[in-house]
């Protein structure tokens, strides 16, 4: 029997999904997380989670005929080459290997085809043409404009907090929930305390979400700037790839697959709306967006498949996504 494989790697574990060709559930693995910038280490851990995937369910090397490895911190062509080096010392013969973006465009566009924004701890742009070309934007912080993320968003509330405080700023609804949450007399001790900020990163942009809901402009303006931030990102992102038949008309747009916290726990509408148009107008092209509701690990799969040159069906695709629901994918990872 031929088996296909998807390994999704990202901040806090390692996934792995086992199926046959034809779309039937194998089993699934739940590991922990692959330190990519440290390659034997990396090496080390696939080695040991997939011989105990494939030792437990008696499935050669030989047999897996195709994989698809989404790996969070795999964004350099150097890091890539090397990682795919290690990858076939391990056993494996036919797989791609990209950031783990690549694995929610596979999972939640129709066509396998389109970009996928990440904002949830950090942030970053893939996307995969009409060609089947991977291109991604950002993902090396500062350096390449990731201006989103947790952790952006949280310096950019203290930052405006501090403003306010020490440099003439403009007052805001959030300050005060910001400090009572905090819990410090000092301002400048909360803002170079990183432990005690990240213990509260998630409330954090709650209390600014909040703020920005209720049309407060300061908190309104860090939202809108990181839709206008991600959104650049994208549009480059389709300029420079090939998007010939994609985006010219309202009912075949390109698809933007919405990954992380950040678009899930956000409710102030400003953001996306300003991503969507940020987006359109940079790139000249209809899209549309589409938060991930599947497991990333599926969409390893169908990419797994077109690795080999055998697209999956728009029945297959139904199979899948239908029988490896995200429920029944977290309840048998227990």
């Amino acid at each position: 029997m031929e088996y296909i494989l998807a390994v999704d790697g990202n901040n806090n574990k390692t996934d792995y999904l086992l199926c046959t060709m034809e779309g039937n559930f194998v089993d699934a693995l739940r590991a922990d997380k692959i330190l990519i910038n440290d390659f034997d280490s990396a090496e080390q851990s696939l080695k040991l989670q997939l011989g105990e995937l494939l030792g437990r369910n008696s499935v050669s090397y030989a047999s897996v005929v195709s994989a698809g490895f989404g790996l969070i911190g795999a964004n350099l062509p150097s890091q890539i080459t090397e990682l795919e080096t290690r990858i076939k010392k391990i056993g494996l013969t036919n797989f791609r290997v990209a950031n783990n973006g690549i694995l929610g465009i596979k999972a939640a566009s129709n066509t396998g085809v389109g970009l996928c924004a990440v904002n949830s701890t950090s942030t970053l742009v893939i996307g995969s043409d009409e060609r089947r070309q991977i291109l991604q934007v950002g993902g090396l912080g500062f350096i390449t404009s990731d201006f989103a993320g947790g952790t952006y968003i949280r310096d950019k509330i203290m930052a405006a907090l501090y403003d306010f405080n020490y440099r003439c700023g403009e007052n805001s609804e959030m300050f005060t929930p910001v400090l009572e949450l905090l819990q410090v007399d000092n301002l400048q001790t909360a803002i170079s305390d990183n432990a005690l900020l990240e213990k509260h990163n998630v409330n954090l942009i709650k209390i600014a979400d909040k703020a920005a809901r209720e049309g407060d402009k300061v908190a309104q303006t860090i939202f809108d700037e990181i839709g206008l931030s991600i959104g650049k990102s994208v549009a480059g992102c389709i300029k420079k790839m090939h998007f010939e038949i994609l985006g010219k008309q309202l009912d075949n747009p390109i698809e933007i697959i919405l990954i992380g916290t950040i678009w899930n726990k956000v409710i102030y509408p400003g953001m996306i709306r300003t991503f969507l148009e940020t987006v359109q107008n940079f790139s000249g092209k209809i899209c549309r967006a589409i938060p991930l509701k599947s497991p990333p690990a599926v969409g390893g799969i169908l990419w797994a498949r077109e690795i080999i040159s055998k697209p999956a069906s728009p029945e297959y695709r139904e199979k899948l996504l239908n029988t490896i629901t995200l429920d029944f994918y977290e309840k048998f990872l227990g």
